[in-house]
C-alpha cells in the first residue's frame, strides 16, 4: 500500500471555494493560477488512484491465491480472509468514492470556467460584476 497521507492527500477532492470567488470576482489572476495548477492536480490524482488500484488489485489476487489448504481453510482462517476481503472492498470503495468526487470537481472547473470566459472576458463584462 502506498504511503496513506499521500494517497489521503491526492485523493482529497479540492477546495471549490478559490475557483468560485475567482470567477464571482473576475479574478483574472486568480483563475489562471487555478487554470495552471489543475493539471499538475489530475496527474497528482490519477497517479494516486493508478497505485492504489493496483495495490488493491495485487492484494486481491494474493487473497484469491492462497492456498485453501487440506479441506478447506480452519474457521479461524476463513474468518480471517473474509476480515481481509472486507478491507480490500472498504479501500476499493473509498477509491470508487474519490475517483466520483474527481469526477463532479472536473465538471464543475468546466462550468466555472465557461461562467468565467462568459462573463469576465472582455472589459465590458470584467467591470460590470
Amino acid at each position: 500500500m502506498i504511503a496513506l497521507a499521500l494517497l489521503a492527500e491526492a485523493l482529497t477532492a479540492p477546495d471549490p471555494v478559490p475557483l468560485r470567488t475567482a470567477v464571482e470576482k473576475c479574478d483574472r489572476a486568480g483563475m489562471a493560477a487555478l487554470s495552471r495548477d489543475e493539471p499538475h492536480r489530475r496527474a497528482v490524482f490519477a497517479a494516486a488512484v493508478y497505485d492504489e488500484q493496483r495495490a488493491i488489485s495485487a492484494e486481491r489476487a494474493a487473497l484469491d491465491a492462497s492456498p485453501a489448504g487440506g479441506n478447506g481453510p480452519s474457521e479461524a482462517g476463513q474468518a480471517t480472509l473474509g476480515a481481509a476481503r472486507a478491507a480490500l472492498d472498504a479501500r476499493q470503495r473509498r477509491l470508487d468514492n474519490a475517483r466520483a468526487d474527481e469526477r463532479a470537481w472536473r465538471n464543475l472547473v468546466e462550468d466555472w470556467r465557461a461562467d468565467f470566459l462568459a462573463n469576465c472576458t472582455g472589459r465590458r463584462n470584467a467591470d460590470a460584476r
